[in-house]
Formats: structure tokens, sequence, C-alpha cells
């Protein structure tokens, strides 16, 4: 089983869920979807998660002249964390959502690379997708209770997109299955 293969089947598993979810319980999606933006443990936690993982993708660069200070890693990834979640607390959530989506675009880029199926462009533009609505929760999270607002207005908008993703999940499963 392929790198991208093992990739196309865990983002598959989240689009099932995600859109399982939104068919079966769209108040509770609306209700976690509106909350989010201002919600204080998930954007610590995942700011958190980000400056870690953050911290260990430089640890695996190489720098030049600037690798003696990857040591100090070790003790600024805390202080960094705990600043974060100190000063930067408004709308820290879509922010870490943001940073999130672009260190998990990385990984799924480098397993669709060297893939030699055509169909690798898929997984490709769904990790573009991802880093394209990243930045913008990054420069712009206001944006996230925007789109929210938009893609909640009634409950039938959310069993649509639930469907949706329902169904890209089984696509994206059949496709690591079968193709990858």
């Amino acid at each position: 089983m392929s790198e991208l293969s093992v990739a196309t089947i865990l983002i598959g598993l989240l689009a099932l869920a995600a859109g399982g979810i939104s068919i079966l319980a769209p108040a509770r999606v609306q209700r976690g979807l509106t909350a989010f933006p201002r919600s204080v443990w998930p954007g610590r936690i995942l700011a958190a998660v980000d400056l870690v993982w953050a911290a260990y993708g430089l640890t695996l660069l190489h720098l030049g002249m600037m690798d003696a200070w990857k040591v100090h890693l070790y003790w600024l990834t805390p202080v960094a964390i705990f600043l974060c979640i100190k000063y930067l607390d408004e709308l820290l959530s879509p922010r870490a959502l943001g940073g999130f989506l672009l260190l998990a675009a990385g990984p799924v880029l480098d397993a669709a690379r060297w893939n030699p199926s055509g169909w690798r462009l898929i997984v490709t533009v769904i990790a573009y997708l991802w880093i394209g609505f990243g930045l913008l929760l990054l420069l712009s999270p206001w944006w996230f209770r925007r789109i929210v607002l938009l893609a909640t207005k009634n409950r039938s908008a959310l069993r649509v997109g639930g469907a949706v993703k329902l169904f890209a999940g089984i696509g994206l499963l059949l496709l690591a299955l079968l193709v990858y």
C-alpha cells in the first residue's frame, strides 16, 4: 500500500465522518460551526499541535549555518505555544485551523508527488484547496464565520453538503483501494 493510498484513505474516512455527521445531526453541526471561531480550547489545542508540528518540520530541514539554532527549538516551542495562547486569543481557532490545513497539505503532496497514476491529481487539488483555505483563515480568520453563515443558512444545505462529502469520501476510498 503506497503512501498516497494511506493518505487518501485517511482523507476519505474524514470526509465520510464529516458527511455522515452533517446528514444525521445538522443542528449539532450548525451549533458547533458557529461556536468554533470563539472556542478557546480547540484553538489552544490546534495551535499547540501546529507549533509542535512546525518545530518538528524545522528539525528535519537542512538550514546550513542556522542548523546550530535547532537545539533551541526544544525550549522555544513551549514558549511560543504559551505566547500564542496568551496573546493571540482573538479568533485563535480559525487561525490554528488554517495553520493545520497548511501543515497537513505537505505530507499529502509529498505522497502524491511520485505516484505514477494520473488520478493523483485529485488528491493534489484537494491539498491545494486546503492550502488556499488555510491561508485565508490565517490572514482573515473572520471569513470562517462568513463562510459558515452562508453554508448553514438552513439545515437542508448542511444535509446536501454532508451528502456531497459522503460521496466524495466514498470516491476517495475507492480511489485509494482500487487505483493507488
